[in-house]
């Protein structure tokens, strides 16, 4: 946590440099638990944990349009998050435009946070595949209902016969009888 932590402003949000590298970004997948490094402009949303506050931090760049709009719906203006104050010039004006534009900045996207090019490309593919159509659409006729499914039928299970049964006793009584021998 912070040292600001008892700050009078105690939106739910706040934005500071990272004091440590220990956090993990808790963004969106592929970044999802890689270090936020020392120094690094991170997020953080205050959360509950066993009774206890404490924040869940992202990099900036893994911020999404709907925490920004959350963001703006509780708070209202970039210049009363908390901790804003103690960024440089150059990241407050970062702020202030993905606030206008009501998302991070691509060049902000951490390379972490980055999908590699062929899994956009996977993705393309499986947004395109169709669904193959269904049998009963194209055999029923005008006017004809479509026939009911039947449930796939169980195998019966198959029956152990008497013998079985008692070849396993006789084998199981042997085998506690040191002096049993079979034929």
């Amino acid at each position: 946590m912070s040292d600001t932590e008892g700050s009078p402003r105690k939106s739910g949000y706040r934005v500071e440099y990272a004091s440590s590298a220990r956090a993990k970004c808790k963004g969106p997948k592929p970044c999802t638990g890689t270090t936020i490094s020392k120094g690094e402009l991170r997020l953080g949303t205050l959360i509950e944990v066993r009774g206890a506050t404490t924040y869940s931090w992202r990099h900036w760049g893994c911020v999404t349009p709907k925490i920004i709009s959350n963001i703006k719906t509780s708070i209202g203006s970039v210049e009363d998050l908390d901790g804003f104050d103690d960024l440089s010039d150059e990241d407050k004006s970062r702020l202030r435009h993905a606030f206008e534009e009501g998302k991070v900045a691509d060049a902000d996207i951490p390379p972490s946070g980055r999908k590699p090019a062929d899994e956009d490309a996977k993705e393309g593919e499986k947004s395109r595949k169709r669904a193959p159509k269904k049998k009963a659409d194209a055999d029923t006729e005008e006017g004809d209902e479509p026939q009911a499914r039947k449930a796939p039928t169980k195998k019966p299970r198959a029956k152990v016969s008497r013998d079985f049964h008692y070849l396993a006793m006789v084998v199981l009584i042997c085998a506690t009888e040191s002096s049993c021998c079979l034929i």
